[in-house]
């Protein structure tokens, strides 16, 4: 429900500042993200490193102020210890994602480079890639920051670092479980996803 509601209201967004907008660049990027693990009272559990990819539609209403939406995913393997009885030691291949609406702030160097940072909300969902567990979803944050380079008016390439993560109330109901098949994980999972991204920018106005 939540994924459906954020889809329909990013598109309705789009049409709305599109209209608006100075500039509006597309972007495809692929990337890394490093290894994330948490510690708690009875144990562990980690999101391994993995190969990231997705892409970002900015719009860009002044030259220093611009709306974001982006996606990203990357697949990787999850893995989780604890002494609680009932549970046993989890490892299983899973795909996190992350689907993000933000704004962006805009540092013009000269014509042909400019700095951005970006703050970013939406939802956040890790599904098993074998379906050992139902894909969970979780309200999202993320920051990022990096340079835009143009090689022409139309084509340049954007390198960045990001930080993404979930939100987990209290109580730590975000955890991956087989639905008592007596292997699971469970734990707090604020999974940090921090990782580098680049990008074939392509303005398409």
């Amino acid at each position: 429900m939540m994924k459906k509601l954020l889809i329909t209201s990013t598109f309705l967004l789009i049409a709305a500042l599109t209209s608006i907008a100075q500039t509006v660049e597309l972007t495809p990027f692929a990337g890394y993200t490093f290894r994330s693990t948490k510690n708690y009272s009875a144990g562990w559990t980690r999101v391994n490193d993995g190969f990231t990819y997705g892409g970002a539609l900015t719009i860009a209403p002044s030259p220093y102020n611009a709306i974001e939406i982006s996606y990203y995913r990357y697949e990787t393997t999850a893995e989780a210890n604890t002494s609680y009885s009932g549970y046993e030691f989890f490892n299983g291949p899973v795909a996190m994602n992350y689907m993000f609406i933000g704004g962006q702030r805009l540092f013009p160097a000269s014509d042909k480079v400019t700095g951005f940072t970006g703050f970013n909300v939406g939802a956040g969902w890790m599904g098993s890639q074998d379906n050992k567990f139902n894909t969970m979803t979780k309200f999202a944050m993320g920051i990022d920051a990096g340079v835009k380079i143009m090689a022409s008016e139309k084509i340049g390439i954007r390198l960045q670092t990001n930080l993404n993560f979930p939100i987990v109330g209290s109580g730590g109901s975000f955890y991956v479980g087989t639905g008592g098949s007596g292997v699971a994980m469970y734990g707090y999972v604020p999974v940090l996803s921090f990782g580098f991204t680049g990008g074939l920018i392509y303005k398409v106005k």
